[in-house]
């Protein structure tokens, strides 16, 4: 492992990993906190978040949606985008539905999102005739009588955290077993949301909630028809569809392969964000963002990345050196909070190296102009002393 120096003012970490194939590399991260100066500008931040080991939620494990996904990433294929942020109705009056989303433009990135919010909602049960109490304890075998499930409408609110207990999803009661106990099914894709109809197993005979959250270009209007759960948040690793990307974990791979990664495993897995929100080409950094209706003072606000560019200079002990562009692979604004000084952007870059190749890492800001010879000057003039 290489001595790593830092020239930068941002927290990073370096560490071992390995691929399907059992091959080892080595990797460096950078993560870098900003917050808003008051002209909207980003400005790096007086003190920097620190590197994140461990998947936080918003509360409990399992019962709340992800806030920061893990850090300690060896590879990230695409880069993702993350925003924990509340929609916010249009002037601040509530109202039952609207528009919000994230734009994301660039010489090598352009991306948007799109969602429409709205107030609490219901299916309700329609039927061609009411039931008798003992009917409701057996709706199914009256089911000819069974019209359809009618989407109530939205009561107005000002705002919505927007989170995939808001989502479509949840879980799903199939009965009970041969110990009385409930049996329940969970949508593997947001076991958190609400408004999963199911033909056989949800009661049709009360109310269920529908979800907050939808696609823009695709509203919810079919009680059982499956939608995807939609939000602007990261994806938990045991959520589909990041999850198959882990690979399979049978008795073959606990009696021949582990502690490796399954020869299935891929690095696509660790990519977090939203599927609509992984991005193919790589982030040159000063892309401009623009938000509508996700901050309360500003229905409309845009501001650009900071052009942050990090470079590794490498060296070996026989003085061979090479310049390496770390690559920024994950863009998280963190803009939930009202207060406009609590909110933080941040950017995380990643490189790889060849495990006992260096002698020396070094971490800078740097541009694509700095060539190997002017590395070797740098060294020689200890730059990096």
């Amino acid at each position: 492992m290489p001595k790593l120096r830092n020239f930068t003012p941002f927290p990073n970490f370096r560490f071992y990993a390995k691929d399907n194939r059992g091959q080892e590399f080595g990797v460096i991260i950078v993560k870098a906190t900003f917050e808003f100066a008051p002209s909207g500008r980003l400005l790096v931040a007086e003190e920097q978040a620190p590197m994140m080991f461990d998947d936080e939620c918003h509360g409990e494990v399992n019962l709340t949606s992800l806030w920061h996904p893990s850090d300690l990433v060896p590879v990230k294929p695409k880069a993702d985008v993350i925003v924990n942020a509340v929609a916010c109705a249009p002037g601040g009056k509530p109202l039952p539905s609207w528009l919000c989303g994230i734009e994301i433009e660039g010489a090598q990135v352009s991306h948007a999102k799109r969602l429409r919010v709205t107030g609490p909602r219901q299916w309700q049960p329609m039927w061609k005739r009411a039931l008798a109490e003992r009917e409701k304890q057996e709706w199914q075998k009256h089911r000819r009588w069974f019209d359809h499930w009618s989407l109530s409408e939205p009561e107005p609110i000002a705002n919505l955290p927007l989170r995939y207990e808001h989502a479509y999803g949840g879980l799903l009661a199939k009965g009970k077993d041969e110990n009385g106990e409930a049996v329940m099914d969970t949508n593997p894709y947001n076991p958190l949301g609400i408004g999963w109809i199911d033909r056989e197993w949800t009661d049709h005979t009360v109310a269920h909630p529908a979800p907050q959250i939808e696609a823009a270009d695709e509203p919810i209007a079919d009680a059982f028809k499956i939608y995807a759960p939609q939000s602007l948040g990261p994806i938990p690793p045991a959520w589909e569809p990041r999850y198959p990307y882990g690979g399979t974990y049978d008795d073959e791979w606990k009696a021949n392969v582990w502690p490796l990664w399954p020869a299935d495993y891929d690095f696509a897995y660790h990519n977090s964000a939203h599927p609509d929100l992984i991005v193919d080409n790589q982030f040159g950094g000063e892309e401009r963002v623009h938000l509508i209706n996700l901050l309360p003072e500003r229905a409309d606000f845009s501001f650009r990345l900071p052009g942050e560019k990090l470079v590794v200079d490498f060296a070996t002990e026989d003085g061979e050196s090479i310049r390496q562009e770390m690559k920024l692979d994950t863009v998280f604004l963190d803009i939930a909070d009202a207060n406009p000084r609590c909110r933080r952007i941040y950017l995380s870059w990643r490189t790889r190296f060849e495990p006992e190749r260096y002698a020396t890492a070094s971490v800078h800001r740097g541009t694509h102009g700095d060539d190997s010879t002017t590395v070797k000057q740098r060294i020689r003039e200890g730059y990096y002393a």
